[in-house]
């Protein structure tokens, strides 16, 4: 017998959303009433398991179905979702399932997937990565208002990650906001003002507001800092300085 397909599983998530599946699916509904009645530690290193351990099953699994053999047998479902479904709090699996719903055209659904991340605790193991790679995600659709969104929910949620007002600067900056956006990349560099990436992003974010002589020191602060191969604060210096020598300011 195969092993069978994650297309079952998705094919089964373009017709209905998540949190529908997660009470109407039996597998999905078994895994999230088991696991509501199970302490919670135990809880997140089973969903941690889910989400980890499914691409060594995948491979066990074709290379004994190649020897025509029985497979070991594994769910229909991405391991995200499984994650999720015995889970709800475990922040891999939300930015995995948002990530799916949103690309399903289903984005409501996903920004509150993805804005469930501003409401964990400060000390949610990795919670940073998730809520920038859920950023990024958002910038790579070219959703800069949702990203901002996010960006500044986790701002609000917690004031000394750097990495928030980046973001938000960033977003800023792609709706035409640029005032604003100096702002967010000021308080970065003040959250952190040795870090040669927040330096260089405060000097772009200068540049485009006509700042040049500020731009400039702060491009050459970020040059002073950045390791060998960091070039963009070096790139950035001499579009500045080809700029002026053309008469701009």
């Amino acid at each position: 017998m195969k092993p069978k397909s994650q297309n079952d599983g998705m094919i089964k998530l373009e017709n209905a959303l998540f949190y529908v599946l997660v009470k109407d699916d039996r597998e999905l509904a078994d895994l999230r009433l088991h696991y509501a009645s199970v302490p919670a530690r135990e809880r997140r290193m089973a969903a941690d398991w889910a989400y980890h351990s499914q691409m060594a099953e995948e491979i066990f699994n074709d290379a004994i179905a190649l020897a025509g053999q029985e497979g070991l047998g594994n769910s229909s479902w991405p391991s995200g979702v499984v994650a999720l479904a015995i889970d709800p709090l475990y922040a891999p699996a939300l930015l995995t399932v948002g990530s799916i719903e949103y690309q399903l055209g289903r984005v409501e659904e996903a920004i509150k997937l993805f804005m469930t991340l501003a409401t964990f605790p400060k000390d949610e193991e990795d919670l940073a990565i998730v809520i920038d790679k859920a950023g990024d995600f958002l910038i790579d659709q070219d959703d800069y208002q949702n990203a901002f969104a996010l960006y500044f929910a986790a701002e609000k949620a917690y004031p000394h990650e750097a990495v928030y007002p980046i973001g938000s600067g960033y977003c800023l900056e792609e709706l035409g906001h640029y005032e604003e956006s100096v702002r967010k990349h000021r308080h970065a560099d003040a959250l952190e003002p040795d870090n040669y990436k927040h330096l260089n992003d405060l000097g772009y974010a200068l540049l485009e507001v006509g700042e040049s002589e500020e731009a400039e020191e702060v491009f050459e602060r970020s040059i002073a800092l950045a390791p060998t191969g960091y070039e963009f604060p070096r790139n950035n210096l001499s579009l500045l300085k080809e700029k002026k020598k053309r008469g701009g300011s």
